[in-house]
């Protein structure tokens, strides 16, 4: 079976200066992945589209993370990087808004039958 995935919405704090939660989550996404278990993974920048329950979500950011291991594992090793100091987060970490899902794969993955850059 194909591996999980790990998705992670956030929302900075309003007062935060420019480009300072980018560069920690740059960072911090790479401190994750140092946790066996994590694939790998990339950030994204969200851009709301569709509003089925008629209120906007309040979230800006979405990091993936490719998972191997299930989510009881992979928290319990991030527990324990940031216990041990490897993971140190910022003051304001408090003031990020967040939701977490985990994702077990139903199937394997299904490629597109049209080459990619084809019409």
């Amino acid at each position: 079976m194909s591996e999980g995935l790990y998705l992670v919405f956030s929302q900075p704090p309003a007062d935060l200066p420019p480009g300072e939660y980018e560069r920690w989550y740059a960072q911090h996404l790479r401190e994750n992945l140092q946790v066996d278990g994590f694939r790998g993974g990339r950030r994204f920048a969200l851009d709301h589209t569709v509003n089925a329950a008629e209120s906007e979500a309040g979230f800006s950011h979405l990091a993936q993370y490719e998972c191997t291991a299930e989510i009881a594992q992979l928290r319990a090793a991030l527990d324990r990087r940031r216990e041990s100091g490897e993971i140190v987060l910022p003051p304001w970490f408090g003031d990020i808004t967040f939701s977490s899902w985990y994702c077990r794969p139903l199937e394997e993955r299904v490629g597109s039958p049209i080459p990619s850059g084809k019409p």
